[in-house]
């Protein structure tokens, strides 16, 4: 960070980030697949919804992973927005950074009219940009890095007095590739059982929640 501290902009992840998913996440899983199934398998949870749905799926069923991640989507948020809810001190500290003429952004994988659903259960209405790394086309996975680039060219910022906060590996190795400070917090899924990944590559913070920022930024 610059002597003076400052931080003009911070990108952050929704999901595990923002809000607590994981009930959701599994809730719309489990709305998508036939009764009498196989029980969750929980330890495939944090990887992607496509495994966790095909390890979930039975044998002579797994087939069916497809069919049964598309109707996922047509469920997720939407179905089950009752069970997405902020962590605790989110807001109080979007509010914070606000009033301190900090600019916010949300940047996630999910598509935007699944972001924006996502972002009516906070208080918080006043976003800066609200974007969808699917709007950006990059191989190996790196429309985040993309994505955080272009939000750093349209506010005239420095990558220096960027911060992108996400909860996984993937996030702080996007926030290396953009050129901007790395946090990572440790409230989503894949952080509870996979601390290790996180730690190793070596985020600039590595707070317990969201609502650290206020006391790095």
């Amino acid at each position: 960070m610059n002597d003076n501290g400052r931080v003009d902009l911070i990108v952050t992840d929704l999901g595990g980030t923002l809000v607590k998913t994981d009930e959701a996440i599994m809730a719309a899983v489990e709305l998508g697949i036939p009764e009498g199934y196989a029980d969750p398998v929980y330890d495939v949870f944090g990887t992607s919804i496509w495994e966790y749905i095909h390890a979930y799926l039975p044998e002579g069923h797994k087939h069916r992973t497809n069919d049964c991640h598309k109707r996922f989507w047509t469920l997720f948020p939407y179905d089950v927005l009752d069970q997405i809810t902020p962590f605790a001190g989110v807001e109080e500290a979007l509010h914070d950074l606000k009033r301190r003429g900090v600019r916010l952004a949300v940047l996630s994988g999910l598509r935007l009219e699944a972001i924006e659903t996502i972002l009516s259960t906070l208080s918080f209405r006043d976003w800066d940009a609200v974007r969808s790394s699917m709007l950006y086309s990059a191989a190996a996975g790196d429309s985040r890095a993309i994505g955080i680039g272009a939000l750093v060219k349209e506010f005239g910022v420095a990558p220096d007095r960027t911060i992108y906060i996400g909860d996984t590996d993937h996030d702080v190795r996007q926030a290396q590739k953009a050129g901007v400070l790395s946090a990572a917090v440790q409230t989503g899924g894949q952080a509870v059982k996979y601390l290790h990944k996180i730690e190793a590559q070596n985020p600039h913070y590595l707070l317990d929640s969201f609502a650290g920022l206020r006391q790095v930024v």
